[in-house]
């Protein structure tokens, strides 16, 4: 895959605490974050227009049913219920 260079500004908490993990290779951990980051980003917007058609076929999705679908989607992309990372 090409690569392009960019200039970015990171938080000095955020570097010094990548560099004290050991990861000397800071381009190859933006790049990965970034994926991830650009990925949700993706599977949210496929899950929001999936929801949108729902409502214009059979009607409006409820409160309760909403917030259900939120807390799986947190769920599935492990930032919800407490998911231990192992």
């Amino acid at each position: 895959m090409a690569k392009r260079k960019i200039t970015v500004t990171i938080d000095e908490e955020v570097l010094a605490k990548a560099r004290q993990l050991g990861d000397a290779h800071l381009s190859a951990v933006v790049n990965a974050a970034l994926a991830e980051h650009v990925d949700r980003l993706a599977r949210r917007d496929a899950l929001r227009d999936l929801l949108e058609g729902w409502e214009r076929s059979v009607g409006p999705v409820g409160d309760d049913d909403a917030s259900d679908a939120a807390a799986a989607f947190d769920e599935l992309e492990g930032i919800g219920f407490g998911r231990e990372i192992a």
